[in-house]
């Protein structure tokens, strides 16, 4: 009886190391849609948080890009701004210059210097659709971009 315990802790405690490991090698996604009820300056706006990894690895940039998901003529873009970054890089801005719902290729990614704490991120559209869908992409990393440091994501205004 003892075996089989021991030896189901050690498969569960393989499992979790195998799943951090996973959620640590992609980016995080985030979809969403603007709508022209909110008007032609429709924003949606999140905080994503970078913090140190557990082993002390803090992070040193934010990596981003946006896809269009919405056929049509528009495009959508996404701004991200940190208040506390170095000079002349508290704003960094893509768009993605192709869209529609075939669009399997996202934006230019953006790698924005600015270490631990909050990013505000605005994602907007460019003329005048009903629903204008999006999913972008993001993940907290350290200087060389080889760890994936911990991140989150709150949505703060969805138009």
């Amino acid at each position: 009886m003892q075996k089989i315990t021991s030896k189901k802790t050690w498969q569960m405690g393989l499992v979790l190391v195998c799943a951090v490991a996973t959620e640590q090698a992609f980016a995080h996604t985030q979809n969403g849609s603007l709508t022209l009820t909110s008007g032609l300056s429709a924003t949606d706006y999140y905080q994503v948080t970078c913090s140190s990894a557990t082993d002390g690895t803090a992070t040193a940039n934010l990596f981003f890009q946006i896809r269009d998901v919405t056929a049509g003529s528009n495009q959508v873009g996404m701004t991200v701004v940190k208040a506390d970054a170095p000079a002349n890089q508290a704003a960094y801005t893509t768009i993605d210059p192709v869209g529609g719902s075939a669009n399997t290729v996202y934006s230019p990614g953006i790698t924005m210097p600015g270490g631990n704490g909050v990013y505000n991120v605005l994602v907007w559209h460019t003329g005048v659709a009903a629903t204008e869908s999006y999913s972008f992409e993001y993940h907290c990393q350290n200087a060389d971009g080889s760890v994936h440091t911990p991140t989150s994501i709150l949505r703060i205004s969805n138009q």
